[in-house]
């Protein structure tokens, strides 16, 4: 029997999905069951094995610890024995702190000193310390000569042609660096290196190192108390063009003509530059990378990472308020730089564990609430999820057009009440078809019968004094018989008796400049308006439009009409398929009734979330194993002529970026080496993590495990639902159909239940190899191989979603027939295939329902988690915990209203094969259940 109205697609004779007879399901889901796709169960145990060989392999060699664990400045990871290419052993040293980056603060002193006209007159007029080949890549160094290093010339400051006062001035700004004075002068633009330190904080990567130390209160203050400080005598980066001149410089016989300005020179660099470093117990790197900051502080934030903070000299000098700004920005700086790194995540996360506990247990208990809310309001659901996606494409092109015609400078409300306006005057019928709505200029000649203005406000005929205290005060000037005013009234009876819109300002005499008609109103808050000609809708736009470019202004009027059309359709179609739709409304009705009568069924989304869960934090310790197994030629060892060659430009991939995970890159200044006779101190520093085949097969098995879980739930669900919906009215409730379905699962078809899910593995697999590959792609450069990758996986998330769907029904009829996957797949497309359109509304809706579910429990998750971690650790931020919250009330909604969305296709599969069967039994006795007891009454007989 088919609904009236309904569609049926025929299907051949020969074809295998034969509709559901008598024979085939009797009174119910048959008991008569044997043991299906046995096969796939011993698939799955050969995974499991293969997932145990490789977390072996990865407990063998793996260290979690190096996912979270802070790194300095060269990729080395704090508190480690033995790092990466014999780098820093930091064993004993657990935090991640910050030293003064000595090349990078002392880099303007350094140009200033060495270009001043003292040093250059030395250095390029005299012999002594360059020889004549070398003259002009010093010049380059200082960009006095145009060169392609430079794009112009130095602002390095006053310029000193006298040693000793250059002396002095260096002096006095290195003074400040080496806290030899006041620390806070560093930072205030007094100082004698000015602003230079108050706008470093926006680059503060820049000007600090990051260094592994034992404490983070280890800071410049250490040195005053310290008995064994270390020196660092400061040089230049072999590479830097500058080098050979300082260091020349440095050298330079004091014999000659020019000795004097030699040793005075001389003795700056060796008095001036000159820092004190932390001991080698609290800081286990070369001194040039142990000098700390004056004036600046640290302390931990979590799990081993230090922030920054002024020390009280400084807070004290220039205020709270500012050095709070200060360490705001250098925070800012140091994360858009840096980014938030996966150790902060990690620590954060650890710390908040029993907060992450007892948010877990209130998402469930919000996912009950959902589903005993939806019980009473199935029906008000539906039509509400049915007008709101009709009023989103209504709004939606009334949008698209008031912003295609939003005049410059006009407000988008106030256009869209105009354009709303004009349409309801144009549809009120207050166009005449005596009347010329013909608009031309300023309007001066119109002749419309236009009655209200832009604003809906109705128009006063003109001399209509008794109607308006508005026209009173106006009455002399357009009255009839008295005045020249505005408007004479010898010329009032021809062009404005018993009119409302017009623009009189072309009269002789006329005192008014209107720019298009108008009109006094009725409104005493609005004493006269502009009016349109009846029919138009659009604002006329003297002064140009919001938008200026024309083809965007028409592709959103496009647009607009386009949602309109289809708003239309949608509902001309609501209004064809209401009875598909009452359908669909009674069908989730008695979804509701079995969740009602079998309420321990809602705890299957809870131990499905349970079991997944633990599931999850095994693999992800084992994953972690794998991941951490970053192997020694992960990236280049080697050094590099410059930042570009090793990290890469915007089309040439670098050395340390060539591959996906990603190395970093670094300078080392201690240890460069020649290459050709050009110093190479660039290096690469290894990626926290890795990918090989062992993770490939372990995060297979994650994938294959986590789609068998969700088909064990749905299965048992449908099993449950079809059991219970061929069960007499009158004992419905009181069987154990939950008890049944489980025994079906673990006894009969858990081989079905894994190859279904093999499948959707497999795909999501490929899928993510694919994505793996994209990010491969973009670190060799390759746009174009990168978005061929994106569009695959595109393809295969769009039949991966079908396929889903596909096996969610494939389930179903197992439970309904007993049958094994591939013949229970083949029975549900052809079912859906009979049945298109009836299956097409449901999932529509249901669809809906799904979604205001899953935004329920995951906005209140997200708002219950936020408060109970803020009462918790209010020394923390909610952010990455929120996020997590709000990912575990995302899947916590999607396990619940999957357990409602399973019973409704159950229902409508149930009742198709009812219907198919010829079957209307209902009453006491029978076990149709009543809500869609008339939707087989009466119905004529299938052919």
């Amino acid at each position: 029997m088919a609904a009236a109205g309904d569609v049926n697609v025929s299907v051949n004779e020969g074809d295998k999905g034969e509709k559901t007879t008598a024979e085939q399901l009797g009174d119910g889901p048959t008991s008569n069951r044997g043991c299906t796709d046995c096969w796939c169960l011993l698939v799955l145990l050969g995974a499991w094995a293969a997932y145990l060989f490789v977390t072996v392999l990865g407990f063998a060699d793996g260290n979690p610890a190096k996912l979270y664990l802070p790194r300095d400045f060269s990729g080395g990871y704090c508190d480690v024995e033995n790092n990466w290419n014999d780098g820093t052993k930091t064993k004993g040293f657990p935090k991640q702190s910050f030293t003064m980056n000595t090349s990078a603060a002392t880099d303007l002193i350094v140009k200033q000193f060495m270009c001043s006209t003292a040093v250059v007159d030395l250095l390029t007029k005299t012999k002594e310390v360059l020889a004549q080949d070398e003259h002009s890549d010093y010049l380059c160094a200082c960009c006095l000569i145009p060169c392609a290093k430079c794009e112009g010339s130095l602002q390095t400051g006053d310029d000193f042609t006298d040693t000793l006062k250059l002396g002095s001035a260096i002096g006095n700004k290195l003074n400040e660096l080496q806290g030899a004075t006041d620390p806070s002068r560093l930072f205030s633009a007094g100082g004698a290196n000015g602003n230079v330190f108050m706008d470093m904080w926006n680059s503060v990567d820049q000007y600090f190192n990051k260094v592994c130390l034992k404490e983070c209160t280890l800071n410049f203050n250490t040195l005053k108390s310290s008995s064994s400080p270390r020196e660092y005598i400061f040089s230049l980066a072999p590479d830097n063009m500058m080098s050979n001149a300082f260091n020349k410089l440095k050298k330079a016989p004091t014999d000659g003509r020019n000795g004097q300005t030699i040793t005075n020179l001389q003795n700056a660099i060796t008095n001036q530059f000159k820092f004190k470093a932390l001991p080698l117990d609290a800081c286990p790197y070369d001194p040039s990378r142990c000098v700390p900051m004056p004036g600046i502080e640290f302390e931990e934030i979590s799990a081993g990472y230090c922030t920054f903070k002024m020390s009280a000299e400084v807070v004290n000098s220039i205020g709270s308020a500012a050095s709070d700004a200060f360490v705001g920005l250098g925070g800012e700086s140091l994360v858009s730089g840096l980014g938030e790194t996966f150790g902060k995540w990690v620590g954060e996360f650890q710390r908040s564990i029993p907060a992450f506990i007892i948010v877990t247990i209130l998402a469930f208990v919000t996912g009950f609430i959902y589903l005993v809310l939806l019980r009473f309001a199935v029906g008000l659901c539906v039509w509400l999820s049915i007008f709101v996606v009709l009023l989103i494409m209504a709004l939606g092109g009334a949008s698209c057009y008031v912003r295609a015609s939003q005049c410059a400078g006009a407000d988008f409300l106030e256009t869209g009440k105009q354009i709303g306006a004009g349409a309801l005057i144009a549809a009120s019928g207050a166009f005449s078809s005596g009347c010329d709505e013909k608009l031309e200029g300023e309007g001066h000649n119109y002749k419309g019968c236009q009655k209200y203005s832009k604003g809906l406000n109705k128009c006063i005929k003109w001399g209509d004094a008794s109607s308006s205290s508005i026209m009173k005060k106006y009455s002399l000037k357009f009255g009839s018989d008295a005045g020249t005013g505005i408007v004479p009234a010898a010329v009032y009876s021809d062009r404005l008796h018993n009119d409302y819109c017009r623009n009189p300002c072309d009269i002789a005499g006329a005192d008014c400049n209107a720019k298009s008609i108008w009109c006094f109103t009725s409104n005493a808050d609005q004493a006269w308006e502009e009016c349109q000609p009846v029919g138009v809708v659009k604002p006329t736009c003297s002064n140009g439009y919001a938008i200026k470019s024309s083809e965007m202004r028409t592709l959103l009027e496009v647009c607009a009409y386009v949602l309109w059309a289809l708003a239309v359709l949608y509902l001309i179609g609501v209004i064809c398929m209401t009875n598909r739709i009452r359908l669909a409304i009674a069908v989730s009705k008695v979804a509701a009734i079995f969740m009602r009568q079998n309420t321990m069924i809602v705890l299957t989304p809870a131990i499905q979330s349970l079991i997944s869960c633990i599931w999850c934090l095994v693999w992800v310790l084992s994953a972690s194993f794998l991941l951490s197994q970053v192997p020694d030629d992960a990236v280049d060892k080697g050094a590099f002529l410059t930042y570009a060659e090793a990290y890469g430009t915007d089309t040439t991939p670098g050395k340390c970026t060539n591959s996906w995970p990603s190395g970093s890159v670094w300078k080392d200044e201690t240890n460069c080496e020649q290459i050709n006779g050009t110093y190479a101190c660039w290096r690469c520093a290894p990626p926290r993590y890795t990918f090989d085949w062992r993770f490939a097969v372990s995060f297979f098995v994650f994938l294959w495990n986590n789609a068998l879980m969700i088909a064990i739930g749905q299965f048992v669900v449908a099993a449950a639902c079809s059991c219970w919906f061929f069960t007499q009215n009158s004992q419905k409730g009181s069987t154990g159909v939950i008890r049944k379905a489980i025994h079906w699962t673990w006894r009969y078809h858990l081989g079905s239940l894994a190859f279904g899910s093999f499948i959707i593995a497999v795909l999501q697999l490929i899928r993510y190899i694919m994505m793996y590959f994209e990010q491969q792609a973009k670190a060799q450069k390759n746009a174009v191989m990168a978005m061929i990758l994106r569009i695959c996986q595109c393809v295969i998330w769009c039949f991966e979603k079908c396929l889903k769907f596909l096996n969610e029904n494939a389930y179903i009829q197992i439970a309904i027939r007993g049958s094994n996957f591939c013949v229970s797949a083949m029975n549900a497309f052809y079912l859906i295939l009979r049945n298109a359109i009836r299956f097409g509304v449901l999932a529509v809706l249901s669809k809906g329902l799904r979604v205001i579910g899953i935004f329920f429990i995951t906005v209140g998750t997200g708002v219950i988690g936020y408060f109970v971690f803020t009462s918790m650790y209010d020394d923390m931020t909610p952010t990455i915990p929120v996020v997590i919250y709000i990912f575990v009330g995302y899947m916590v909604g999607k396990l619940f209203v999957n357990v409602y969305g399973i019973a409704v296709d159950t229902v409508l599969q149930c009742f198709l094969a009812c219907e198919e069967m010829g079957k209307v039994d209902a009453g006491e006795n029978g076990y149709l259940p009543n809500q869609l007891r008339g939707w087989l009454k009466e119905k004529p007989e299938l052919d």
